[in-house]
């Protein structure tokens, strides 16, 4: 029998995985463009960057406006802002997700309501959207995590029956397609993110996307100090820009290396017990912000925490876990601004048995999927086949071995 890492054996890596993002001379001269220009301010620049990084994209989208914004949360709330959103409001969003999805919404003074996810797709499930649907209800925000696009026609159409505004949160999707289209171009008013982890990393960075003129407007003016009731200075940066723009170039190339490094591991993984690798919807195009592996305890007889241990000791790369947004302690406490606000505030309606629970069991399947079933790596790009091979190497290994563990 091979000896686990984990026990003491050699691992099936040593190597570091490559870093990401891997920034070149063209970022290089794009960065000293922008500081030969001695301005770093896009509201001062004569020939701005942000500017064009936003038509761009936009255009790579096949969007009418784009609005770049500092970064991700930035977007999201100001999206919300422009759509309307406010005190006494509720917005559905899933429980599965990164927390700024919900927490954007205090920042609007409105109440964020979870909604479960699917478990065979894990995205946001339609059915528990309409469960939650009160007289309350202005928005929702779908998310396609991890780069997976979820299933758009459905929520449209509930939120067609209810006149809701949907914001899609493409935070972990840049360039993945739905159908044909673009995730971004669906939803009524949507924001991606670039931090720096992204499909498109500028480090930090946002953007509102919308083929609304109105919805643009009322976005520029929020973002930057304009005619609207309180407005912010939410500025994308013109070296973030600069940046962007080469970066942009290079999304579609390096997306297909991940999804060449994710189509390995779906051919190697498939089939070992306890390991279900988890599939686009069909009909779409994943780009994979991280690659989704589905963990079965009950078939290997291991706690998921043990075997991923066992997995990072054979020398591959930290695993991401998600956990229930309600979790967080901003909705343990439900005490956003002090004085218990927004959830006490007087023009927030709801009666007392109608008001939201943030504790364990309100979302069963985001709590099975996040405590016990997924396994979430990154395999981004310049990670190739060679690399994905060792990662499939040390599944393979550390399920074959099982017993050493058990």
């Amino acid at each position: 029998m091979t000896k686990l890492a984990i026990n003491g054996g050699e691992p099936v890596r040593r190597k570091p995985f490559p870093r990401y993002p891997i920034l070149g001379e063209e970022e290089v001269r794009a960065a000293v463009e922008v500081i030969k220009s001695h301005n770093l301010c896009s509201q001062m620049a004569e020939d701005s960057q942000v500017k064009k990084f936003e038509e761009e994209f936009a255009e790579y989208l096949g969007a009418r406006f784009a609005v770049a914004t500092s970064n991700g949360t930035t977007a999201l709330h100001t999206a919300m802002a422009a759509t309307g959103v406010g005190v006494g409001d509720e917005v559905i969003v899933p429980a599965y997700t990164f927390f700024s999805t919900a927490t954007s919404v205090l920042m609007q003074n409105a109440i964020p309501i979870f909604a479960d996810i699917e478990p065979e797709t894990l995205g946001l499930d339609p059915e528990s959207v309409r469960r939650r649907i009160t007289p309350r209800t202005k928005a929702v925000i779908p998310v396609h995590m991890n780069g997976y696009p979820m299933d758009m026609d459905r929520i449209m159409e509930v939120a067609g029956e209810h006149g809701l505004v949907v914001i899609e949160d493409c935070s972990h999707a840049h360039g993945a397609e739905y159908k044909g289209r673009k995730v971004g171009t669906i939803g009524h008013i949507n924001i991606f993110s670039f931090q720096q982890k992204k499909n498109l990393s500028l480090g930090e960075g946002g953007i509102v996307v919308t083929d609304d003129e109105e919805l643009a407007e009322k976005a520029r003016a929020f973002r930057s100090f304009g005619r609207v009731p309180l407005a912010y200075n939410y500025r994308m940066t013109e070296l973030h820009a600069a940046i962007g723009r080469v970066r942009l170039a290079k999304l579609d190339e390096q997306n297909e290396q991940r999804i060449r490094n994710a189509e390995y591991l779906h051919r190697e993984l498939e089939g070992l017990p306890g390991i279900k690798p988890q599939r686009p919807r069909e009909g779409t195009k994943a780009v994979y912000y991280n690659y989704v592996v589905k963990y079965y305890e009950e078939e290997l007889g291991v706690p998921r925490d043990r075997f991923v241990a066992a997995i990072e000791a054979e020398g591959i790369p930290k695993v991401h876990f998600y956990t229930p947004v309600y979790r967080h302690h901003t909705f343990q406490i439900k005490d956003a601004y002090g004085k218990g606000c927004p959830f006490t505030c007087p023009y927030y309606t709801a009666p007392p048995q109608e008001r939201p629970r943030y504790e364990d069991g309100i979302c069963p399947v985001a709590e099975e999927y996040c405590d016990r079933r997924n396994i979430e790596i990154k395999i981004h790009p310049p990670a190739d086949l060679s690399d994905m091979a060792d990662i499939a190497t040390a599944f393979k290994k550390v399920v074959e071995n099982i017993g050493e563990i058990l």
